[in-house]
């Protein structure tokens, strides 16, 4: 026999075999306890003025796409396992309509081990955490990539409280790719994040106290090729940093009285390493907010809201001591205008909205916003945290504008949503003092979510 021929046949009994193992193993599962799922959603944003200079030319037009599908599978009642894979993507973002790049990746993907002593659950492997408003840790769901955590995490329920632990690793440095590690020392860096997190319900009222620690050993003083501090003090989430956050959250939700009043309020220590010029710093920042509304008993359910939040910044840059509020890990979009031109860093936002339902699957709603600094000396910070305008030395203003947002949704098939919004940034006297631009942006997006 030929050897070619030979080898046909081994690769072809090789392929049957494991055919077969698969089909075996597949037949043995349980379907009952098969669980799959998933999510298409695909929209188109235009976004232009983000500068507040018309004459710039920064349109920016595109379509992004998230496709989602998952799997679950109840081993025992005590045992699940879960895998969601991800493929994002903006349309047309690939270098040809033949090539294959990098864009699907796993998005979950974790064992759930229930019923430990005390009613414990362990979950290890990737997953997504929200707790709250998701003004501290949250699902960012807006984002075309989303937000999820690689560690482990305990939850303990007991009646009407409910404890969360966990402990992730949410950065690593050097050059380790893939799953080899090489044990230098520049791999050996890396951030992680703690947190605990308790939930206390009593009628209608939450209370939430929780405590978080963020600690980042990757080196403060890395530049790129220009010679730029790669993680200066003020991004987000910085390098060579230790900061413990403690916060509580009460909600209050009156269902027959139609009110809902909701209140959070955090406050960060810890230190920041020396970098560049800036010494080694304290932290000592805090931030808040509060949100009131009154949804008024009739058919279309209208609700009236007024808001208020703060967090604190930086009011001298050379001291050593270090204000401006940290976000972490947040999802701020829905939260500080849709156009995520601010989030909750040297801030302040007064926010009054209005809200209704049409049908029982629409809604439409209109929220203003009157945002400023909270410290003039400090930058404007952006909804991911990072600097969206660099505040020039010797600035007086803080107002930095107004925003208006327009969304409607409604549910055209069973599992088929369209969203839509329109927004538009007035920038004021901040903007006209540090600037030579000054006019308005404006922000439009169509959203389609199909979920099973």
């Amino acid at each position: 026999m030929p050897q070619v021929l030979r080898c046909g046949l081994v690769i072809l009994s090789a392929l049957g075999a494991v055919f077969m193992a698969t089909a075996q193993a597949l037949a043995a599962l349980d379907p009952q306890r098969v669980t799959i799922g998933g999510e298409v959603r695909e929209r188109y944003e235009f976004r232009v003025n983000a500068d507040f200079d018309d004459q710039a030319g920064d349109t920016l037009s595109f379509v992004g796409s998230r496709i989602r599908l998952s799997v679950g599978y109840e081993a025992t009642p005590d045992l699940l396992f879960f895998l969601q894979m991800q493929d994002s993507r903006l349309f047309g973002g690939e270098t040809t309509t033949v090539s294959n790049e990098k864009n699907l990746d796993l998005h979950q993907g974790y064992l759930a081990v229930k019923n430990l002593p005390g009613s414990l659950t362990l979950t290890l492997g990737r997953q997504e955490m929200g707790f709250g408003d998701f003004r501290v840790v949250g699902i960012s769901g807006w984002s075309t990539v989303g937000r999820s955590f690689d560690g482990l995490r305990l939850a303990y329920p007991a009646g009407a409280w409910r404890l969360d632990l966990w402990g992730s690793v949410t950065k690593q440095y050097g050059t380790n790719v893939g799953a080899d590690p090489d044990p230098t020392k520049e791999n050996q860096d890396s951030q992680q994040f703690y947190g605990v997190y308790a939930t206390v319900k009593a009628a209608s009222f939450s209370v939430e106290p929780y405590v978080l620690y963020l600690r980042d050993t990757g080196n403060p003083n890395e530049v790129d090729a220009s010679g730029a501090l790669i993680s200066p003090i003020a991004a987000p989430a910085a390098r060579g940093q230790e900061r413990v956050t403690a916060g509580l959250r009460v909600d209050r939700r009156a269902v027959e009285d139609g009110i809902d009043v909701t209140g959070e309020v955090a406050y960060q220590g810890g230190s920041m390493a020396a970098r560049g010029t800036t010494p080694k710093s304290d932290i000592r920042a805090y931030a808040l907010a509060v949100k009131a509304g009154y949804r008024i008993p009739v058919r279309m359910k209208p609700r009236i809201g007024i808001e208020y939040d703060r967090a604190s910044g930086d009011d001298d840059p050379a001291d050593a001591r270090f204000r401006t509020f940290e976000t972490l890990f947040p999802a701020n979009h829905r939260h500080y205008g849709y156009m995520d031109y601010v989030g909750w860093r040297n801030m302040q936002d007064l926010r009054v909205s209005l809200s209704a339902r049409p049908t029982e699957v629409s809604s439409v709603s209109i929220d203003y916003h009157r945002v400023q600094l909270a410290e003039k000396s400090d930058h404007w910070y952006a909804a991911s945290g990072k600097v969206f305008m660099t505040t020039p030395a010797g600035n007086s203003e803080t107002d930095l504008g107004q925003e208006l947002d327009v969304v409607a949704s409604t549910v055209v098939k069973e599992r088929l949503r369209l969203e839509a919004g329109y927004s538009r940034f007035f920038p004021g006297d901040y903007v006209k003092a540090n600037s030579t631009a000054h006019d308005p942006s404006d922000f439009f997006y169509l959203q389609a979510t199909m979920d099973f």
